[in-house]
């Protein structure tokens, strides 16, 4: 069966992975769903994306008090979902929702270039193209993937130990993970309960600062419950242009990097 989530604000949280948040919507294994991703940071969130959802404060969306929080969309019931199963999760499509993306800098404590300041552009992105257009003149091309998409955590998580998210996935933060990849989460509570959310036109990763064109997805996922599979940390299955397959640990990154999105 096929469904569309929309990005309205019953349907967003502010990257709160918590098992006792309400579905949103159920589904059945084998069903495809649709969802609609807005991005954006606390402070900016509805002056950027007013052309694409209803304006709301801040205080009507669950938050969590982490650093640098992104909206989600979801949760997501998958019907017969329990602990111990695995979740299945093809990545069919990754499309642009708008025709503009945001970088930001923000220097932290730990950085060298002390004297870069604060800064966030606006680019924007040809989607006919498939290009971004940087403000000096570089075009790029684009490459959406989403940086955040998982499962709830299990119900003894605790949020102040970030390297423990590697267990349920979270922000992973890889380009490989676009269209055609297959995600599989271990499976914490009833229903899985998956969110997808942070979306990226562009994404540079692997380097000591990471860097990113942060901009609203839409995605296609495809859910499939595993009882033959038995996995305690996710795993991504991405396909190289050779057509043959390989298999990458998820990780969830520790803390933000000089050059953020």
């Amino acid at each position: 069966m096929e469904h569309y989530l929309t990005s309205t604000p019953d349907h967003l949280h502010w990257e709160l992975w918590d098992g006792r948040l309400s579905p949103v919507i159920r589904i059945a294994s084998g069903d495809r769903v649709t969802i609609e991703t807005l991005s954006a940071e606390p402070d900016e969130a509805f002056d950027l994306v007013s052309d694409l959802v209803e304006p709301l404060g801040c205080s009507d969306i669950p938050a969590s008090h982490g650093a640098a929080p992104r909206l989600l969309t979801g949760p997501i019931h998958i019907e017969g979902a329990e602990p111990g199963d695995v979740l299945e999760v093809r990545v069919l499509d990754v499309r642009l929702r708008s025709d503009w993306g945001w970088n930001m800098r923000a220097p932290t404590s730990a950085a060298r270039e002390t004297s870069l300041d604060f800064c966030c552009r606006h680019v924007p992105l040809d989607r006919t193209r498939n290009i971004a257009r940087l403000p000096w003149g570089r075009e790029l091309r684009l490459s959406p993937c989403f940086g955040n998409f998982g499962v709830a955590p299990p119900a003894n998580w605790d949020p102040r130990k970030p390297n423990e998210a590697n267990g349920f996935s979270g922000r992973i933060d890889n380009r490989d993970l676009g269209a055609g990849c297959t995600a599989y989460f271990p499976v914490f509570v009833t229903g899985a309960l998956f969110s997808a959310g942070h979306g990226h036109a562009l994404l540079d990763d692997g380097a000591a600062h990471l860097s990113a064109i942060e901009t609203a997805l839409a995605g296609t996922f495809e859910f499939h419950i595993r009882r033959n599979l038995h996995l305690a940390t996710p795993r991504v299955e991405t396909a190289s242009a050779s057509d043959s397959s390989s298999m990458i640990n998820a990780h969830a990154p520790q803390g933000r990097s000089q050059r953020t999105n």
